[in-house]
């Protein structure tokens, strides 16, 4: 550090004395020591000014872009979620359009059926009034004819009346039959199909017939006659060891071509017997379709839901 004589300190001293009471004197001062670049300080300082208020503004822009983009990537997220919604409820309602045109395709075969029939029976309906034609003319001739004729064709008319009521009870019982033909099939592929569903969340899983598990049951005295009979009214039963967590568990299943409420709170009741005698049970059904109420009653009481093949909520058994 440069050190000053005390004569030249006085003298600095004195020389800021008189800047300060002389302001003017400060320019001149300036140029006598040949520092006039300190004029242009203020300038710079200007110009440094307006360059970082540019600097400033600029950042203030590109910070609103920033949030502009976060916004439209918000937005841009929220519509794929909707959009995965859409595509999830799209699946499910072409699920339910396959089984609906499954269905229409099924009545549209026995409506074909019928109409051949009806056509069969019209056929014969009109040879039958061109015959009653062919007598009332003949009537017209002979009045002793006119009434026989006249009995023949009420007599015709009766038939006909009757082969037409007799068309609509057949198609009833071809109806009721074709119903218990599908309860009837879905049980039996409910057992061939078990092993394949459940064998994804089961290991050492077992398919009993309800009489193979009423004997087990019976053995167990586990149950009471009437929750015994209860329960083995289900249509098939399964036991196995979740992979979950290796614990055993019985799966009582309904099978039915069309799922519904009832079904569903059979399963969990049923289930629910066997758990509170120490055979915790997995209430289950399976069937081609489920009604929406009886879907959210499942979800409710924990029953696994198959449909086609492939179970629906397999978190059940977690």
């Amino acid at each position: 550090m440069e050190s000053f004589t005390p004569e030249e300190l006085a003298a600095i001293e004195r020389t800021s004395e008189a800047l300060r009471q002389y302001p003017h004197l400060r320019r001149a001062f300036i140029r006598a020591l040949q520092m006039e670049e300190l004029f242009a300080i203020p300038e710079q300082l200007e110009s440094l000014k307006q360059v970082v208020l540019e600097l400033a503004a600029q950042y203030k822009q590109q910070q609103e872009q920033l949030n502009r983009i976060e916004q439209t990537a918000n937005r841009a997220l929220e519509v794929a979620e909707r959009a995965q919604q859409t595509a999830e409820r799209a699946n499910e309602i072409a699920e339910r359009a396959l089984q609906v045109a499954e269905r229409a395709n099924e009545i549209a075969e026995r409506a074909q059926q019928t109409a051949e029939r009806a056509n069969e029976i019209a056929e014969r309906a009109q040879q039958t009034a061109e015959r009653a034609n062919e007598i009332a003319e003949r009537a017209q001739q002979t009045s002793e004819r006119a009434e026989g004729t006249a009995e023949h064709a009420l007599q015709v008319a009766l038939e006909t009346r009757d082969i037409v009521s007799d068309m609509q009870k057949r198609l009833t019982r071809v109806e009721t039959d074709v119903a218990d033909l599908k309860g009837m099939s879905m049980e039996l592929m409910a057992r061939k199909l078990l092993p394949g569903v459940l064998g994804k969340l089961v290991r050492k899983l077992r398919v009993y017939e309800p009489d193979e598990f009423y004997r087990v049951m019976e053995e167990a005295s586990l149950l009471s006659a009437d929750d015994l009979a209860e329960v083995a009214s289900a249509d098939v039963f399964a036991h196995g060891h979740l992979r979950s967590n290796d614990t055993p568990r019985w799966f009582v299943v309904e099978a039915s071509w069309g799922l519904g409420m009832t079904d569903v709170e059979r399963a969990a009741q049923c289930a629910a017997i066997l758990t509170q005698n120490g055979a915790p049970a997995i209430g289950t059904v399976l069937g081609r379709r489920i009604t929406a109420d009886a879907r959210k009653r499942a979800q409710q009481l924990g029953v696994l839901v198959v449909l086609n093949g492939a179970p629906r909520n397999p978190e059940v058994t977690t």
